[in-house]
C-alpha cells in the first residue's frame, strides 16, 4: 500500500480513541493500519468479560474477515445447533409453544444458505473473544497504542486539536495528551458525550434488569432445543435464558426486577426453577444489574470531537445492533480521517460520516425499539383470556396459534434481519449518483446491486496463485476500480492519476488478461454491466463509469479528477507530502 507522509504536527497525536470496547478497538486498527498516530485509552483493565454483544452480523464479519480478526474467532462461540434462533416457552419443562429458527439444517446449511450473498455468514460469539481478537490485530500495528486502566477525566477542544487528561487507574498518576481529533467510543454513558456532546433525542427506557449467570443440567432441555434466546410467558416468571456458554458451560438468566435491592439467591433460585418448570439444582455465580436507555445524538461532530457506537446512538440489546453499527461506524469514519490527516483531503469530507452513517443509526435505534416493545406487547396480548397461564402454567391452543402467527414476523426483526446486515445504502456529496435508483432501506429483505452508495456486492475470485476469494476481502486500504476489460487503458488512467494527485487508488482487474478471474456468474451481471465500479475504503461503491475505455486519456482522468473532486480531495496533494512504499 501506499502511505502518504504525515506533515510535520503540533499535536502528541494524529487521534485520541475514548473507550477500548469493540468500536474503539476496530477504529485504532483501522487508523493504525493507515500508519496514523493513534492512542486509545479505556477505563477498564482489560477487554470485556462480561455476558453481552454476542451476534456478530454478515457484515461485521466481513470486515473481521479482511482485517484478520475473523479466522482468530474460527473456533470461537456458538455453533448454529446450540443458537439456532428463539424460543418462547411457558416453561421450559413443557417445552416449546413458539420458536423462530434462522435455519432449518445444520451449520453447513446455514453456511450455505449466507454463501450468495457474503463470504461469511452470521455468528453468536462472546464479546470477549471477539474485543480479544480486534484488540491483538490493533497492537501490531506500530503507531497504534492502547492503554487500559486509563481513565479520560477531562477534555477540552479547541480549533486546531482535543486536549485530554487521563487517570492511571492503578496508580492514580494523571497526565495530558494532545490529539487533531478525537473520537468518543465510550458507550451509552459516554464521559465525552456528557462534556461536549449538543443535544440528544430520547425514547423508552428498559430498566431494573437483571442477568443472573449460574450452573445447571440443562443439557436435555434448553441444550436439547437449541435456541439462542429462550423466553418464559408465565408471569409469574417471566423472563428470558440465553444458550449456555461454550467454553464455561454457564446458562444466563434475565428478569424484570423493579425493587431498589438486587433479589437474594432465594428468591433467584424460586425464579428459575419456577421459569424451568423443574426443581434441580442451581449454582449462582453472578448477578447484574442493568438497565436500557434509548437516545440518539443530535451532531455526531463537534469540531474536532466525534461520537461513534453507543456514545452516539444507544439503545435495547434486541437484534443484535449495538456493536455491530458501532463497527460499521468506525469504519465509515476511518478512511476519511485517514485522507484529511494525510493532506489528501479537505476536513469538509468528515461531515459526510454523520450524514451516512446517522441514517443508518435512527433505523436501528428504532429497529431495537420495535423489537423490545413489539415483543412485550406480543406476551401481554397472549396471557389475556388465558386463565391458566399463571396458575397451572397452560395455555390454550388458540394461545398458541396467536403466539405462533405473531412471532414468525417478529423474528424477521430480531434473527433474519438479512436487509439490514446487508443493505446499508449511503448518500452523501461522498457518493456520487448516476440516476439509478437506489434501493429502499428495509429490515428483512436485501437487493444485491452496484448503485452507488451501497455496499459493494460480494462476488466469489480466483487470483492468479488459483487462491479462491471474495471480492470484499480486497477493500479497505484503497480506493478500489473493479474492471473487466480494456486493461491497458485503465491501468495507463489509474497510474497517471495516482502520479499526479497521491490518492491511494489501485486496480481489481477481473478482464481476460488481468489479475483476477470471476467465479461468480454474478459478477456479469453486478459489475460488468455496470460499466467501471469505483468502491471507497470502507467497501461502498463510490461511483460507477459507463464511458468507452476507449475514450481519450485526458477525458478520463478530468472525470476522475471530479469524481474525486467532489470529495473535497485534493488535486496537489502529491506536491506537499512524498509516497512511500
Amino acid at each position: 500500500m501506499n502511505v502518504i507522509a504525515r506533515p510535520v504536527s503540533n499535536t502528541d497525536v494524529d487521534v485520541i480513541i475514548c473507550g477500548g470496547g469493540p468500536v474503539g478497538l476496530a477504529l485504532a486498527y483501522l487508523l493504525g493500519r493507515w500508519g496514523l498516530r493513534t492512542t486509545l485509552f479505556e477505563k477498564r483493565a482489560s477487554t470485556t468479560i462480561l455476558p453481552k454483544g454476542q451476534y456478530v452480523h454478515a457484515q461485521t464479519a466481513e470486515l473481521y474477515r479482511q482485517w484478520g480478526v475473523w479466522s482468530l474467532l474460527e473456533k470461537r462461540g456458538w455453533p448454529i445447533e446450540k443458537s439456532n434462533g428463539q424460543g418462547v416457552y411457558v416453561n421450559v419443562s413443557r417445552g416449546p409453544v413458539a420458536q423462530v429458527r434462522a435455519t432449518t439444517g445444520k451449520e453447513a446449511d446455514y453456511a450455505k444458505k449466507w454463501e450468495r450473498l457474503t463470504p461469511v455468514y452470521p455468528r453468536k460469539i462472546p464479546a470477549s473473544d471477539y474485543e480479544a481478537a480486534l484488540c491483538q490485530q490493533a497492537r501490531q500495528w506500530p503507531s497504534a497504542e492502547i492503554h487500559f486502566s486509563t481513565r479520560v477525566v477531562d477534555v477540552r477542544p479547541s480549533d486546531t486539536h482535543v486536549t485530554v487528561r487521563v487517570r492511571n487507574e492503578n496508580t492514580g498518576a494523571e497526565r495530558e495528551v494532545r490529539g487533531r481529533y478525537l473520537v468518543a467510543c465510550d458507550g451509552a454513558h459516554s464521559f465525552v458525550r456528557n462534556r461536549v456532546g449538543q443535544g440528544e433525542d430520547h425514547g423508552p427506557a428498559f430498566l431494573n434488569q437483571v442477568l443472573v449467570e449460574f450452573n445447571a443440567s440443562l443439557d436435555d432441555t434448553l441444550g436439547r432445543d437449541g435456541f439462542f434466546h429462550s423466553f418464559v410467558i408465565d408471569p409469574r416468571y417471566a423472563g428470558w435464558f440465553g444458550s449456555k456458554h461454550p467454553d464455561t458451560g454457564v446458562w444466563r438468566y434475565s428478569f424484570r426486577h423493579d425493587e431498589d435491592s438486587v433479589p437474594d439467591h432465594e428468591t433467584i433460585f424460586a425464579r428459575i426453577r419456577g421459569a424451568l418448570g423443574m426443581d434441580i439444582p442451581i449454582e449462582i455465580l453472578q448477578i447484574f444489574r442493568f438497565d436500557y436507555t434509548t437516545g440518539l445524538l443530535r451532531r455526531w461532530r463537534e469540531g474536532n470531537v466525534f461520537f461513534a457506537g453507543d456514545a452516539a446512538h444507544w439503545h435495547s440489546p434486541w437484534g443484535g445492533y449495538g456493536a455491530n453499527s458501532g463497527v460499521q461506524d468506525s469504519n465509515n469514519l476511518s478512511w476519511k480521517l485517514a485522507m484529511v490527516l494525510k493532506g489528501i483531503a479537505s476536513d469538509s469530507l468528515l461531515d459526510t460520516y454523520e450524514i451516512e452513517r446517522k441514517a443508518k443509526a435512527w433505523q436501528v435505534v428504532k429497529a431495537a425499539t420495535y423489537n423490545s416493545l413489539h415483543f412485550q406487547s406480543i406476551v401481554q396480548s397472549v396471557v389475556v383470556g388465558e386463565p391458566k397461564l399463571a396458575t397451572e402454567g397452560e395455555l390454550s391452543e388458540v394461545g398458541r396459534q396467536f403466539l405462533q402467527q405473531r412471532f414468525d414476523p417478529h423474528g424477521d426483526n430480531t434473527v433474519l434481519h438479512t436487509g439490514f446486515q446487508l443493505g446499508t445504502v449511503y448518500d452523501s456529496h461522498a457518493v456520487i449518483r448516476d440516476g439509478a435508483v437506489a434501493p429502499v432501506s428495509d429490515l428483512k429483505n436485501y437487493e444485491e446491486t452496484t448503485v452507488p452508495g451501497v455496499r459493494a456486492p460480494h462476488v466469489w475470485l480466483r487470483d492468479k496463485k488459483g487462491q479462491r476469494l471474495s471480492i470484499v476481502d480486497l477493500w479497505g486500504t484503497s480506493f478500489r476500480l473493479v474492471i473487466s476489460g480494456d486493461s491497458q487503458i485503465w491501468r495507463q488512467t489509474v497510474s497517471a492519476f495516482h502520479a499526479e494527485t497521491g490518492i491511494p487508488l489501485t486496480l481489481i482487474d477481473v478482464s481476460p488478461e488481468g489479475d483476477y478471474e470471476p467465479l461468480d456468474v454474478k459478477f456479469e451481471k453486478l459489475y460488468t454491466k455496470n460499466g467501471v465500479v469505483l468502491v471507497r475504503p470502507d467497501g461502498f461503491v463510490m461511483r460507477r463509469f459507463t464511458s468507452s475505455p476507449a475514450a481519450d486519456l485526458n477525458l478520463l482522468q478530468e472525470t476522475f479528477r471530479n469524481s474525486f473532486g467532489s470529495l473535497g480531495l485534493r488535486n496537489s496533494s502529491v506536491e506537499k507530502y512524498a509516497l512511500t512504499t
